[in-house]
């Protein structure tokens, strides 16, 4: 029968998402993402008669310098916690 076992793991944690990750990157990615969410929150797209789109929505990734941005804080997240 197969045996299951305990173990300690280090475990990053981004208290703006709320969720623990296994990697210092994914960890900073999420944080990351969540701080430009909160700058630039996401618009659902508006729609006209007959199921014409009038308004396509908007999302942070789809901007291009938001995405340099979003390296940027990942970056710069990564850095911080290294230095502590």
């Amino acid at each position: 029968m197969p045996e299951i076992q305990a173990i300690q793991r280090t475990v990053y944690r981004s208290p703006s998402s709320r969720r623990s990750f296994l990697t210092p990157k994914a960890a900073a990615r999420s944080e990351a993402a969540m701080l430009i969410k909160r700058k630039y929150p996401t618009e659902s797209p508006e729609y006209g008669n007959y199921g014409m789109i009038e308004y396509p929505g908007f999302h942070w990734s789809e901007d291009e310098r938001l995405q340099r941005v979003h390296e940027r804080l990942v970056r710069m997240i990564l850095r911080k916690m290294k230095e502590t």
